[in-house]
């Protein structure tokens, strides 16, 4: 499951937990973006973004994180990290968490073709937005026959929203503790307007 996490919130870990249970999987590795094309630079460091989710999934045993992207640098594109992985992991079958929201956009990505070879798509519907159907997925260059399509209830929760309530001192609820906690000791977002979107 790679995003920004920027910061990770408890909408990603609920997203983390239905992909589990919809899709019968073992483990969930929470792959923190280098930087992404499809989006603007994260506020936070790699690293600051690494220990956040390191921190969140802490009492998550079937939950793990890894620096592949940031470690790898430049721009962080699916391909190369799912190609990573199978050799990281030769014997793990690979699955690729998506929300809707991503997914959607799927056709656009480098190589999806690739992707879709390389993991099982495992799409997760977002809150406040139209559970896909065959003919969406079809539409964002999925095959319905290989997605595994989890539509269950998680939280609609924004990380842009958050960014904004912390910079304008705002109360925030949607944080693990010790992200909350991480986020208050080193200033995170709170001195910076520029907190994207």
């Amino acid at each position: 499951m790679g995003g920004t996490f920027d910061p990770i919130h408890l909408g990603h870990l609920a997203a983390a937990r239905v992909a589990m249970e919809c899709a019968e999987l073992d483990r969930v590795l929470f792959v923190p973006s280098g930087t992404p094309p499809h989006r603007g630079p994260a506020v936070a460091s790699g690293a600051q973004r690494l220990e956040m989710s390191r921190l969140a999934i802490d009492s998550e045993s079937a939950f793990e994180v890894s620096d592949v992207e940031i470690r790898r640098g430049g721009t962080s594109y699916t391909t190369d990290t799912l190609r990573e992985l199978k050799r990281e992991r030769p014997g793990d079958q690979l699955f690729l968490v998506l929300g809707w929201d991503a997914a959607r956009q799927f056709s656009s990505w480098r190589e999806p073709e690739e992707v879709r070879r390389l993991a099982t798509i495992v799409v997760v519907s977002r809150p406040g937005s139209e559970s896909p159907d065959a003919t969406m997925l079809v539409a964002a260059g999925l095959d319905p026959a290989k997605t595994v399509l989890c539509v269950r209830p998680t939280p609609d929760i924004s990380g842009s929203a958050l960014r904004r309530a912390i910079a304008a001192g705002e109360p925030v609820r949607d944080l693990a503790p010790a992200v909350e906690r991480y986020i208050a000791k080193h200033r995170l977002y709170m001195d910076n307007r520029d907190v994207g979107c």
